[in-house]
């Protein structure tokens, strides 16, 4: 039997660099992420959906216990725009994340 809670990400700050968020998946696995911009934009580097592509954009860290968001991901966001990032999980839960890039630095937060 498989059980699962709704996942948790908590507070992270990084670089474009480097830039991981804790996570804890409580039983439940990644399956994709859409990032967007208050404007109704798409953000990312898959400008033409907001639906970004696993393991080029995000990746999961199941061993670290953290969703990995990718250099190029990052720096392809705007400069002090909020990103909107929505996780989607195989037990259909979703979970809401911004995060903002202010030059190098990278802070992300749950709403």
């Amino acid at each position: 039997m498989v059980t699962h809670d709704r996942p948790v990400l908590s507070e992270a700050t990084g670089t474009t660099g480097a830039f991981t968020i804790p996570t804890r998946y409580r039983g439940d696995v990644l399956a994709t992420m859409h990032a967007t911009y208050a404007d109704g934009g798409n953000a990312g580097q898959t400008s033409w959906t907001p639906y970004q592509e696993f393991n080029k954009a995000f990746s999961p860290d199941y061993p670290n216990g953290g969703i990995v968001l990718t250099p190029e991901f990052l720096s392809a966001l705007r400069d002090g725009e909020p990103a909107k990032l929505v996780f989607h999980f195989y037990s259909g839960a979703t979970v809401t994340y911004h995060v903002t890039k202010s030059g190098s630095t990278v802070t992300g937060s749950v709403s």
